[in-house]
């Protein structure tokens, strides 16, 4: 009997301890999450500070904002726009051209 006991002790401490673990991975996974959002919600607001800031009432506000979007490093494409660039986006260089050529 008191094998048993301690053989059933040992299962639920090793159970215990395992639980733990599954717990701490789970903590790291959502603490990760959480500053990923953070990241993200600045991210946000700084689009659209860019994306929304009012011009001087001239022609061309618009592009001129899209332009400096570009510059700052992110998609100004339909595909992928505000995203974060890595280098350049021919998409992106594309629609810069063909507004110049207009």
């Amino acid at each position: 009997m008191d094998e048993e006991i301690l053989s059933a002790l040992a299962y639920f401490q090793e159970q215990l301890e395992e639980m733990s673990l599954r717990f701490q991975r789970l903590k790291d996974i959502t603490y990760n999450l959480y500053k990923e959002n953070e990241r993200l919600k600045e991210e946000n607001a700084e689009l659209k500070e860019l994306v929304f800031e009012k011009k001087n009432d001239r022609r061309g506000a618009g592009y001129s904002n899209l332009i400096r979007l570009y510059n700052e490093g992110y998609h100004i494409c339909h595909p992928s726009f505000g995203e974060k660039r890595k280098g350049d986006c021919l998409f992106c260089q594309q629609l810069i051209e063909n507004r110049l050529e207009e």
